[in-house]
């Protein structure tokens, strides 16, 4: 009873809506059909609700004739004039990574190889003039944001005058100069989209040539006035927004008062507007903000519940205009262009030549969106630009000009970051990077971490070759590391370890995901015993110094370095050791070292030390080391990660000999080949030949909440000659293996991750904790 008195009153507003409308109607008697005008408010996130209300207008048979929008309307009628369905809009959503769009981040999957050592890793970037330190703007650029608006709107590379669109379109953005609305109606379609979506407080204004825009919901965030100009006879208006000015208590933030004041303007029109709207609908959105972005699943529900309310208003206009019209659709097919020739502006440190090299595009291809937006990717992932931007001009011959435009960051940059754990305790990291310093086309990196085990690395980087597809790698590494010596899963002692390192390297720099590298190095090592728990103490320190040349190939397709949910990483090194030298140090005044052995205290006189160490040196040798990580994704949420990992020592000398050892264990990642191992700490075990096998599974429950379990197997031997490779080789790992399991958890913050852990083995049984904070010096912080 009551549900048929509610249907009568909905049934008996829409005749009444439908009469208000009679004079409207009526013109179609006389021959023209009434227009019908749609227009879209901004929003932010809230703006994809639109979807909803498009996909009920399809389902009663009404495509309008105008569309306006504003900022998220705008880009969502944009689209829609375009061609694209309510469907596949709401597939646009669901295939985004909101994450990356309104942040100035971009996937770490989408940075230069040579980059991506440094990328991400860091709280404050600041830009560097001279001496002194700038601030940064704090507005979101917005490059992945082009990127995608650019990818779907390629349909319309050809088409400058919005009215040429299968649905005539306009949009709304605000001149920064005198504060006035601007109606966009021609020009690049992601140009006009881009301009009308720069929220003031959030996105930078965007550059149109003649004027900076920003955020057209700053003027007339609800249109209407501008599709009754247009024609429009009929006006269905969706308004996403507030309608009228929040109580100030109400506003939670200083960017939320600013953007009040900044669309008090907006508010005055809006009452007029909606008043000026044929069928009004203001969809429920429940607490969602301009920001959900991450909420789109929510958000496009309560779209579609809103169109599904005026389902029946929807039918029985398009009933009473005689209208039934198809629904559009793109799909997924859009067709090539001709390049005909490239211009590059905006550069002053990158060259033409690094640009168009990186961009992978030849003047005369024939190219499809995806390489478009692959070289633009490329070309950004350089990490030197705030923006890297095109445009393609169409020629009378029907080729394009592709016009690249790039804003680029500072000649030198400071980064700084703070982390914590409770291995290494807590420290400073601070990364100058400075571009040209030493010759064009170069990259200087000094990176320091003030800390109790403090770390130095200097890198230079220099592009060569016609098209500047290598580069010149050379680094210097000082680490002054205090690591634990364990006994069965306790510390007993501590190492105190000074590593140096030299590389010259030479590195292919073309792909994102993968580099070859061919180069000397040189490493030299000094370590001493805190408590001299397992060595003598009359010994100072023993080092080693050795020479190598190694070969790597170096894959990496994950998407983020240290909240991975895709992607897979592989590492295969081969490595020619040569100039083996180790040395130990006794204490000033000491002439004996006394040794205890099975058979008693050995005494050696110190001038024999030398010849004793010479004697268990060995000569040139290979070591090899592969690694491989793949994440699985078995739904949206859930991966499955399968990890394999193995150091071998490949030389013909007797085992007694000293060999170089590989190191595994813990959470730690502190260079990029250091193997995690489940159930031990940061290099708890250090042996000629090590391995793992193991898997993991990742379960994301929040987007700042990551839940990882996993298990190993893991083994190690000493040496073993190469000619007994086979059983006496196996025998040693089967012996030495040990089965580890544990768990994390890892909240993504802005000081960067926050991971607490537990992990054990099935030997010592013994339970291993691990806390960390932050970015640190380290090559992975989870």
């Amino acid at each position: 009873m009551i549900y048929s008195k509610i249907k009568f009153v909905f049934q008996l507003v829409s005749l009444l809506i439908l009469f208000s409308m009679s004079n409207v109607l009526a013109q179609g008697t006389k021959g023209k059909e009434p227009k019908i005008g749609l227009v879209l408010s901004g929003g932010g996130a809230k703006g994809m609700a639109h979807v909803g209300v498009l996909r009920y207008m399809e389902k009663a048979g009404i495509r309008p004739d105008y569309i306006v929008g504003t900022s998220m309307g705008s880009v969502i009628g944009g689209m829609y004039a375009l061609g694209y369905s309510a469907d596949e809009l709401e597939a646009i959503i669901r295939s985004s990574d909101w994450e990356l769009i309104v942040s100035n981040r971009v996937g770490f999957n989408d940075i230069s190889f040579e980059e991506k050592e440094y990328y991400n890793r860091y709280i404050v970037e600041l830009p560097v003039v001279g001496t002194k330190v700038g601030f940064p703007s704090g507005l979101i650029e917005g490059q992945k944001l082009a990127e995608t608006l650019h990818y779907y709107t390629w349909p319309a590379n050809e088409i400058r005058n919005f009215d040429s669109l299968p649905i005539p379109f306009r949009c709304i953005a605000t001149d920064v100069r005198n504060g006035e609305g601007i109606v966009i109606k021609s020009g690049s379609l992601q140009d006009a989209l881009r301009a009308s979506l720069a929220i003031p407080t959030f996105f930078t204004p965007f550059d149109m040539d003649s004027t900076l825009a920003v955020d057209g919901g700053v003027v007339n965030n609800f249109p209407v006035d501008v599709v009754r100009e247009m024609g429009a006879d009929i006006v269905i208006g969706v308004n996403v927004s507030d309608e009228d000015f929040i109580d100030p208590k109400e506003l939670g933030s200083f960017a939320a008062i600013l953007m009040q004041i900044a669309m008090s303007k907006s508010y005055s029109k809006l009452i007029d507007n909606i008043k000026n709207t044929d069928i009004y609908i203001k969809p429920d959105l429940k607490n969602n903000s301009t920001g959900s972005f991450g909420k789109y699943d929510e958000i496009l529900r309560l779209g579609d519940a809103a169109g599904q309310q005026y389902y029946e208003r929807f039918k029985a206009l398009a009933d009473s205009l005689g209208i039934n019209r198809p629904t559009l659709g793109i799909g997924l097919e859009v067709e090539p262009i001709h390049v005909s020739k490239i211009e590059v502006s905006g550069n002053k440190l990158f060259s033409d030549l690094l640009i168009t090299s990186k961009l992978g595009i030849e003047e005369g291809d024939i190219v499809t969106r995806n390489q478009v937006r692959d070289g633009i990717s490329r070309v950004f992932g350089i990490n030197g630009f705030y923006k890297v931007d095109y445009s393609l001009i169409k020629q009378e011959d029907d080729s394009h000009i592709l016009q690249i435009r790039t804003r680029e960051k500072p000649k030198n940059l400071l980064f700084a970051s703070f982390h914590y754990d409770n291995e290494f305790s807590v420290g400073l990291v601070l990364n100058l990077t400075m571009r040209d310093l030493i010759g064009k086309s170069s990259r200087t990196v000094v990176v320091g971490d003030i800390s109790e085990n403090p770390k130095l690395r200097l890198d230079y980087y220099k592009y060569f070759g016609m098209k500047k597809k290598y580069a010149l790698f050379l680094r210097y590494e000082y680490l002054n590391q205090e690591i634990p010596v364990f006994e069965n899963g306790r510390s007993v002692d501590q190492n105190i370890n000074r590593e140096r390192r030299i590389l010259a390297n030479i590195m292919s720099t073309q792909s994102l995901k993968e580099t070859f590298v061919i180069g000397l190095m040189n490493e030299n090592e000094k370590s001493s015993s805190r408590f001299n728990v397992r060595t003598p103490e009359d010994v100072k320190n023993a080092a080693r110094n050795f020479w190598g040349v190694r070969f790597m190939y170096y894959r990496n397709s994950l998407n983020d370095r240290n909240y991975a949910t895709r992607g897979a990483e592989s590492i295969v090194e081969p490595m020619f050791q040569f100039g083996n030298k180790f040395s130990l140090n006794l204490n000033e005044g000491v002439d004996t070292l006394f040794l205890d052995t099975e058979i008693g205290t050995l005494p050696i006189p110190a001038e024999l030390i030398p010849t004793l160490v010479n004697s268990i040196t060995p000569g040139p040798y290979m070591t090899f080391y592969f690694k491989y990580i793949k994440y699985f994704p078995l739904s949206r949420k859930f991966q499955v990660v399968p990890t394999l990992a193995t150091g071998l020592t490949v030389s013909g000398e007797s085992e007694n000999k000293i060999f170089s050892n590989f190191s595994a264990g813990g959470h730690q990642r502190i260079r990029f080949n250091d193997t995690r191992v489940w159930g031990l700490n940061y290099r708890e075990f250090n042996a000629a030949n090590i391995g793992k096998i193991g898997a993991e599974l990742q379960y994301v429950a929040l987007p700042t909440v990551y839940f990882r379990t996993g298990f190993n197997l893991a083994s190690f031997s000493d040496h073993v000659p190469l000619e007994q490779w086979g059983t006496a080789f196996f025998d040693q790992l089967g012996d030495n293996a040990l089965f580890g399991y544990g768990a994390d958890i890892t909240l993504k913050t802005l000081l960067g991750p926050i991971t607490g852990g537990i992990s054990t083995n099935t030997v010592d049984k013994n339970v291993r904790f691990y806390l960390s904070v932050g970015y640190s010096f380290n090559f992975a912080d989870r």
